[in-house]
């Protein structure tokens, strides 16, 4: 880090909490939309007469984009600066959320989700360059666990009160409100950031000035590092089971358990509730217990996801589980699951030079969200197959842990070279 990072990083702290709020509501507003209308799937399921398999496609649609686009959406953060990322991210997925209100039928709902994705590839970027470049090494963790755990908030009141909302006045003046407030949201952080940020677009250039050679050199740079490549490989498994979970756990609820739009909500707003005390908590576990060693603590959260699926598959799936043990199941797992990506962003972005932080965190996204876009279909499809969603929980157990296993194994080098 040069000494003008070290500087600005130090001025910083001192705003601390309040400059962390503001990168959140970027999350809050993202999440809120995206969560939200997927926690609203079974009402969408119910007016356009989609099977599971067809509801899984919205987050393949969603993500495909914001794969596509992942590694230049990170390049654009570098050289536009966070907060005008979070801007035009917060703004474009309010418009297209606005839109999906007024969608006639799903399959423009799909198109919808495709460019929603590509608003929501600069916002993951630029929350953790906002982090990276305004939070001291040591505090990192935690910090990106504070930003990505609050911001979880807006995933939490989207599952949770969006579902309900849509029940008495239906989903799509539910998504017109949604939308509206993601981009009051955009306008607010546009507004307060440059208050509290040490860190100017004048500062940011010099960062840049640290990362020599071209964008292809820069991103072959980062994956011929082991640890990096090894990470981003861990990061396909975070992929596949948030994407599993969020995009089907409603349904799973609905359809499989009996229960109402909303109480799957609540089912799937409690999973969002567990991430919010995961993200900062594995942060810190990290930083203190681990002692920054953090491809260990990513292959914790891999097993303990991995146990928790299982439970679902072989224990929830059969029936005659309690709404609140399946309320509290569900926390467990978003502790796990959504404790993960503060971490792994962490990771991705401290092994690569500073001025490539939104590089890093691009090519990161790339390798989770490609298990993002291949997971829901196929986790419902599975479902479809068999009548029930307990084979595809038994699937996602083993696909989390066995991926980043042999990650492990390959960074140890008794895999390979």
């Amino acid at each position: 880090m040069s000494s003008t990072d070290t500087k600005n990083t130090t001025e910083s702290n001192r705003n601390g909490l309040p400059l962390l709020l503001i990168i959140a509501t970027a999350y809050i507003a993202a999440l809120l939309n995206i969560q939200g209308f997927v926690a609203m799937m079974p009402l969408v399921q119910a007016e356009f007469g989609i099977t599971r398999a067809q509801a899984g496609l919205y987050s393949s649609f969603y993500f495909l984009s914001a794969t596509i686009i992942a590694i230049f959406a990170g390049r654009i953060v570098d050289r536009i600066g966070s907060k005008a990322g979070m801007l035009i991210g917060c703004s474009s997925i309010g418009a297209m959320m606005v839109l999906h209100g007024v969608a006639p039928t799903f399959t423009v709902i799909l198109g919808f989700a495709f460019v929603t994705g590509i608003g929501f590839s600069l916002i993951t970027p630029a929350v953790n360059s906002a982090v990276i470049r305004n939070v001291a090494p040591t505090k990192r963790a935690g910090s990106m666990g504070i930003a990505h755990g609050v911001g979880g908030s807006g995933a939490l009141i989207g599952t949770m009160v969006l579902p309900a909302l849509g029940e008495r006045v239906g989903w799509r003046p539910v998504m017109l409100g949604a939308g509206l407030l993601a981009i009051a949201i955009g306008v607010f952080i546009h507004v307060t950031f440059g208050r509290f940020s040490a860190t100017t677009r004048t500062t940011e250039n010099a960062s840049d000035a640290e990362t020599t050679g071209s964008f292809t050199g820069s991103i072959g740079a980062l994956l011929s590092r082991r640890a990096f490549l090894c990470a981003c490989i861990m990061g396909l498994s975070f992929g596949i089971s948030i994407a599993s979970v969020t995009g089907h756990f409603a349904l799973f609820m609905n359809q499989d358990l009996g229960y109402s739009p909303a109480l799957a909500g609540i089912g799937l707003g409690a999973f969002h509730i567990g991430g919010m005390l995961g993200q900062p908590t594995w942060g810190v576990v990290n930083d203190k217990m681990y002692r920054g060693r953090r491809h260990a603590g990513l292959f914790t959260l891999a097993v303990l996801t991995g146990i928790t699926a299982l439970v679902f598959g072989l224990v929830v799936a059969r029936g005659g589980v309690g709404f609140p043990l399946i309320v509290g199941l569900s926390s467990l797992m978003g502790f796990f699951v959504l404790g993960t990506p503060s971490l792994y962003f962490t990771t991705v972005t401290e092994i690569a030079p500073i001025g490539s932080a939104g590089i890093a965190t691009g090519v990161a996204l790339v390798f989770s969200r490609i298990g993002v876009v291949l997971a829901p279909p196929i986790f419902g499809y599975i479902a479809d197959i068999t009548g029930r969603y307990a084979t595809s929980w038994i699937v996602l157990a083993a696909a989390v842990v066995v991926i980043p296993g042999i990650a492990m194994l390959w960074r140890s080098g008794k895999a390979g070279s």
